[in-house]
């Protein structure tokens, strides 16, 4: 059962989501090589990656026209009664990582112990909070009979790992089991969160305050605003995101702007990224590029290094006109960090 686990329990980083499943998110490595590509099939790392951020194997449900539903009503979740009252929540564990981890701790609700995407780092784009006393677990190696040592009265994950371990399985160390949808966007994912745990007011605020972002937003892109929005992953691999499935390019999309390349022209996997060969990074040829790295992963920045020092590359019309803008892919976690990343990505295009 241990080994079971300890396979299974492989989630999906951020952001997206996530993101995600988180984000989920979003994942912070290349996908393994039985997922489909576009090009050149990247090796797996040690590492996990977005979903809502994010294993290599978790399904990430696409957005066609990069919009927010803030009025979807939770669907399709196994989950037991909302909590009442959080004061009586109890020990909260998270096996999600951080995309549900914020949003929970912005909803006021109390975690004892969850995964991080990159557990030596401690938690990626969370300062805002005092994480001290929460307890940080590897999802590669954790089983069933580690997770128990938690006495956890709820358990957090998403559908695809209860689908693989067994809700029942889950349930048997001793928690109430809240499932979220894999894909769960922000503003969905909020509101499942705060049915689960009785926080739908809070949830509702949260909601607003990632619309209002978004209505402050509006107009800021300049017209006809074209970005290239990729990824160098550990082994030198690029991804150019032409699909609004992470956060990043679905905010973009959101604001106006077009992804080059987009998906009418290139093969995109579930995560809507397409893997580019070096002869193939003249599809990153918008004025703008937005780069997604995560510096805490390991191999990270010297994969940046060796594609970056290509003459390719450096011929790409973004990066001649010194209009690359790199941020952080696991660095801004559940609603609020969607938040922030709407404020930057804005700043970016102003430049």
């Amino acid at each position: 059962m241990a080994g079971v686990a300890a396979a299974a329990l492989v989630i999906a980083a951020c952001g997206g989501d996530d993101e995600t499943s988180s984000d989920t998110t979003n994942e912070t490595t290349a996908p393994d090589t039985t997922e489909p590509t576009a090009t050149t099939e990247p090796t797996a790392t040690t590492q996990a990656t977005e979903t809502t951020d994010v294993a290599a194997t978790t399904d990430v449900a696409a957005t066609t026209d990069g919009s927010v539903d803030t009025t979807a009503a939770p669907t399709s979740v196994a989950t037991t009664a909302p909590v009442a009252d959080v004061a009586d929540v109890g020990t909260v564990v998270v096996v999600a990582e951080e995309t549900v981890l914020t949003d929970l701790l912005s909803l006021g609700v109390p975690v004892a112990a969850s995964s991080a995407t990159v557990p030596d780092a401690g938690f990626s784009g969370m300062d805002r909070f005092d994480t001290s006393d929460i307890e940080i677990f590897d999802y590669l190696t954790l089983s069933l009979e580690e997770l128990a040592t938690y006495e956890a009265d709820h358990i957090v994950t998403w559908q695809f790992l209860a689908d693989q371990v067994g809700e029942k399985a889950l349930a048997g160390v001793g928690a109430e089991v809240h499932v979220l949808p894999d894909g769960t966007e922000g503003p969905e994912r909020i509101a499942l969160l705060g049915g689960f745990f009785g926080r739908e007011a809070q949830a509702d605020a949260l909601i607003a305050d990632l619309d209002a972002a978004y209505a402050r937003a509006e107009g800021e892109a300049p017209d006809d605003c074209a970005v290239s929005v990729a990824a160098i992953y550990p082994g030198a691999n690029v991804a150019a995101f032409a699909e609004p499935v992470w956060d990043a390019p679905r905010a973009l999309a959101r604001l106006g702007c077009t992804l080059v390349p987009s998906g009418d022209n290139v093969d995109t996997d579930r995560n809507g990224r397409a893997y580019l060969s070096l002869e193939q990074l003249g599809l990153l040829s918008a004025p703008t590029m937005v780069l997604l790295q995560a510096p805490a992963v390991d191999g990270d920045s010297e994969a940046v290094a060796e594609i970056t020092a290509n003459p390719i590359w450096q011929q790409l019309p973004a990066v001649a006109a010194g209009q690359v803008v790199e941020l952080d892919r696991i660095g801004y976690p559940g609603v609020v960090g969607e938040i922030r990343l709407i404020d930057e990505l804005v700043g970016a295009l102003r430049e």
